[in-house]
């Protein structure tokens, strides 16, 4: 039987000095729409190396394997000179395009997708998380279980044979297999339903306060901003996608009213949609959010393009009307050592800018510098104080309760004590200050 949680990657065939299996080598197939930049980051996140690579046009597509018959013969040349292990095209494939692919190539081929997915799968830690991709991955295996069969048989040196009785039982299997994922989507799913209703119970217990969710592109450095912000510990690590779930913390325990910071996992341009289905409860969190900040990456070469897909899946959640704080995020990575001269001085001073044409406005810091993002959690404290409705009230003295609740869940920016009772100067929701019945004690 197909084991659903076996690696999509190919196995490495060879063994360092140590004796230990070396780092898996591939060769990259992309298209000439997107640089294969990203595409290297994500297989390092994944210890693997790439022997090189292929361009192909997508003006001339193969609906056999979407590559043409002359790429794939470059990619075949590819793996013979550099012994690589196996292929990787940074496209979505059908299951057609991949079990063809990979018959002409005689190496396993796997495509974007599967890449992302089995980052994911590796990157899971929580329960929820971990059921999370475990359905997005069984969703991109079922209609390639076909191909997967041959591909996994490939890694594993072939099947021992190959006569008329081996496929038929073959064909009985995978469906055998099919049979056995669907059964066990199903009850991920059921699982997943239960999941969002503690996730819908979690977040009526905080409707009473703000929320703040920093969304950006993966590795943009949301968690160590979130870490900072709220003086916490979240796992922050520089890989992509270190962060499959919402992490919630209180901005500051002396903000009246009470407003928290959500991390939430983070984008990538072309992400499977299987993914984003299987993390619809994850993300749910931005619906609920008053304000976002946006995290970019701006010592990132690619930072725009980063910007602009972030940008782009807000556009896809429909939250692209919540209010926004842009934040470029690692500028310490574009000072320039004093040591270097006025040439270096004047080659960060020209990134630094280019930076900020990127995102005019943004807001520049280092999460790595408490001072910086000090100010940062000054500007969001404010936009939520601008946003208050101002009142002026007297609360007599026998209501000390409602005094409290002033204090909790308003910001006070006045208290006298008078004959009557307490003058308060207070700025606050207006769904709150209705429910505490504020009007009636307004001077």
């Amino acid at each position: 039987m197909l084991e659903a949680n076996e690696s999509l990657l190919p196995k490495s065939t060879k063994k360092g000095p140590d004796g230990r299996v070396a780092r898996l080598n591939v060769i990259c197939v992309g298209t000439e729409d997107h640089p294969l930049d990203e595409l290297i980051r994500l297989l390092d996140t994944l210890g693997t190396n790439v022997a090189g690579s292929v361009i192909a046009s997508t003006r001339k597509i193969s609906p056999a394997t979407y590559i043409t018959q002359g790429k794939l013969e470059s990619a075949k040349a590819l793996l013979e000179s550099t012994g690589a292990d196996g292929v990787v095209v940074d496209v979505e494939l059908s299951p057609n395009q991949l079990r063809n692919a990979e018959a002409f190539l005689g190496k396993p081929v796997i495509d974007r997708p599967g890449v992302i997915i089995e980052i994911f799968s590796n990157h899971a830690r929580t329960k929820e998380s971990k059921t999370q991709v475990e359905l997005a991955r069984l969703e991109y295996i079922l209609p390639r279980l076909a191909h997967l069969w041959s591909h996994f048989e490939r890694q594993r040196g072939g099947s021992g044979g190959g006569g008329a009785g081996q496929r038929g039982m073959g064909e009985k299997q995978i469906e055998v297999d099919r049979r056995l994922v669907k059964k066990r989507m199903s009850v991920l799913r059921e699982r997943l339903k239960e999941v969002e209703k503690e996730r819908t119970i979690q977040r009526a217990k905080r409707k009473e306060v703000l929320k703040v969710a920093l969304v950006g592109y993966t590795n943009a450095g949301k968690s160590t901003l979130l870490n900072a912000l709220t003086r916490s510990k979240v796992l922050a690590e520089d890989k992509l996608f270190a962060t499959l779930d919402a992490s919630v913390r209180m901005l500051t325990p002396d903000s009246h009213p009470p407003v928290v910071a959500v991390d939430t996992v983070g984008f990538v341009s072309r992400l499977p949609p299987e993914l984003v289905a299987s993390f619809r409860s994850t993300l749910e969190e931005l619906h609920e959010a008053d304000l976002l900040v946006h995290v970019v990456d701006g010592s990132s070469p690619t930072a725009r393009e980063e910007l602009e897909v972030t940008v782009q899946v807000m556009k896809e959640l429909e939250v692209e009307n919540t209010p926004r704080i842009t934040v470029l995020n690692k500028m310490d990575l574009l000072r320039a050592d004093t040591a270097g001269g006025a040439g270096a001085l004047a080659q960060s001073l020209a990134r630094r800018n280019l930076a900020r044409i990127v995102a005019p406005g943004a807001f520049s810091l280092s999460a790595l510098n408490l001072e910086e993002v000090g100010r940062l959690r000054e500007v969001i404290l404010e936009h939520f104080k601008s946003k208050l409705e101002a009142y002026e009230i007297v609360v007599p003295y026998s209501e000390s309760k409602l005094e409290a609740l002033v204090h909790k869940h308003g910001s006070v920016d006045r208290v006298k004590h008078l004959e009557k009772g307490t003058f308060m100067r207070v700025r606050m929701e207006e769904q709150w200050a209705k429910k505490l019945g504020l009007d009636k004690y307004r001077t």
